[in-house]
């Protein structure tokens, strides 16, 4: 059965690309454009088409001068994964499910705006990370699914480190895919690595780990990572315990990631791409 084919979103950086080949996006270099920049003199863009007749004449040098514009630019876009066995746990839609939804949306929204998408899995320390660099094509990101469908995410450990330098050099637009629960160090040394890049957190949540709960009756947890099973007598008091302990894990993830200028998006059972269009719009 093929996958239903993803939604896109428009997202916009932070600042303005550098980048000499031309893109979707804003830019610094001076080129063809429709953002007028500046005048030049004609001898440094002889383009006799753009000469404005008006800044010629004002000139007091005598020389002619040209409307000079703005190029818009590509950027680089990086979804870098946490690829532990948290991440592959099932529910209402499996963990390992919405990751691919968003990993195909975000790629096909990059190559809309002509951008280079990259994936970076990231596991237990003494593994490998996962790879796909610098991706234009459908081609390569559809070989990609079909590998990553047949993938079991089993790392009981999460290490960030290796990732890090598989990232771009320049600025470039980074997606931290991952249900955040990693102590806090950890994730301050990640957003440390990336200060240079533009950040979005996506934390992905299930619903039936804290919202879900009943009131009363029994109920079973697994720890994805060391597979021990444990058994709650759930109760009013005991459920609100949690759902305190989720709203107080939110509210220190916010704080941690607004610290380094990036806002975290929540994300509860599914991949919504028009959440993260609302997401860069408000950063607009």
């Amino acid at each position: 059965m093929n996958p239903r084919p993803p939604q896109l979103f428009q997202y916009r950086l932070s600042v303005p690309s550098h980048r000499l080949f031309p893109g979707g996006h804003r830019g610094l270099r001076t080129n063809n454009g429709q953002l007028f920049n500046r005048h030049e003199p004609l001898m440094a863009h002889p383009d006799p088409r753009r000469i404005d007749l008006r800044a010629s004449v004002l000139d007091v040098s005598g020389t002619y001068k040209v409307r000079a514009y703005r190029q818009p630019s590509v950027f680089d876009v990086v979804v870098l994964a946490d690829m532990s066995a948290s991440m592959g746990q099932t529910g209402q839609t499996p963990q390992q499910t919405i990751m691919l939804d968003g990993i195909r949306s975000i790629a096909q929204s990059a190559f809309s705006y002509g951008d280079r998408f990259s994936f970076i899995g990231c596991g237990a320390s003494t593994e490998k990370p996962w790879l796909l660099g610098n991706c234009r094509h459908l081609g390569r990101l559809q070989a990609f699914v079909r590998q990553w469908q047949q993938h079991r995410l089993t790392a009981t450990s999460l290490c960030w480190q290796p990732a890090l330098s598989h990232l771009p050099l320049q600025r470039s637009l980074v997606f931290i895919l991952s249900d955040f629960h990693f102590n806090a160090a950890q994730l301050k040394t990640l957003l440390q690595a990336l200060a240079r890049h533009d950040v979005v957190p996506l934390v992905l949540w299930q619903a039936e780990d804290y919202l879900n709960l009943p009131n009363w009756g029994l109920v079973n947890y697994q720890d994805a990572e060391s597979g021990s099973m444990r058994t709650l007598f759930m109760r009013p008091v005991l459920r609100q315990k949690i759902l305190q302990a989720f709203a107080q894990r939110r509210q220190n993830l916010q704080q941690l990631c607004r610290s380094y200028g990036n806002e975290p998006l929540f994300l509860t059972d599914s991949f919504n791409p028009m959440q993260l269009q609302r997401y860069f719009l408000s950063k607009a």
